[in-house]
């Protein structure tokens, strides 16, 4: 197939319509925007090279490395202690809150008591699946006639709980 028989000739010769002269005109066009646009942008600054023969690498040195391990390090130290403080405020409310329950019964115990000698009397009382020690102090007060009741609950020699509660004598 020689040129004058193709349906597309480009060498501007017979026939062509001017396509070929289209395209050298596109050609050229594109040429001065790409020479344009290099000017424009500046060119990017090359590489420096190595220092002491060794290659540049992207990543961690070792010193970042422990570094790093050693705030995590800090960081997870931090949050076991929080932790850990915070298991034993929960026991200690635990505790608290179980002998508040015992102090109650007994001062409810000695509230509805006929009578009620004076003295300290103690005993044991269960409640969740723990034995809790109490002592009831009964006493006089300046007022005739009004008894003052200390109740104090203790777990494991830890007083864990106490109420003061004032009835009225004879009631």
């Amino acid at each position: 197939m020689n040129s004058a028989s193709a349906p597309f000739p480009l060498d501007g010769r017979g026939g062509d319509g001017g396509v070929a002269a289209t395209l050298r005109e596109r050609a050229q066009e594109a040429r001065r925007l790409r020479a344009s646009t290099a000017i424009a942008l500046p060119a990017l600054p090359p590489n420096p090279p190595p220092s002491s023969g060794r290659a540049i690498r992207g990543g961690f040195t070792l010193i970042e490395c422990l570094v790093a391990l050693a705030v995590f390090g800090l960081a997870a130290m931090a949050l076991l202690n929080l932790s850990g403080e915070s298991t034993r405020s929960a026991a200690r409310v635990e505790t608290r809150t179980l002998g508040g329950i015992v102090a109650d019964n007994v001062a409810a115990e000695a509230m509805i008591a006929r009578d009620l000698p004076s003295g300290s009397t103690g005993g044991q009382a269960s409640l969740g699946g723990r034995e809790w020690r109490w002592v009831r102090v009964v006493s006089a007060t300046d007022m005739p006639g009004v008894g003052r009741i200390d109740v104090r609950v203790f777990a494991d020699e830890e007083q864990a709980a106490e109420r003061v509660l004032f009835r009225a004598a004879g009631a």
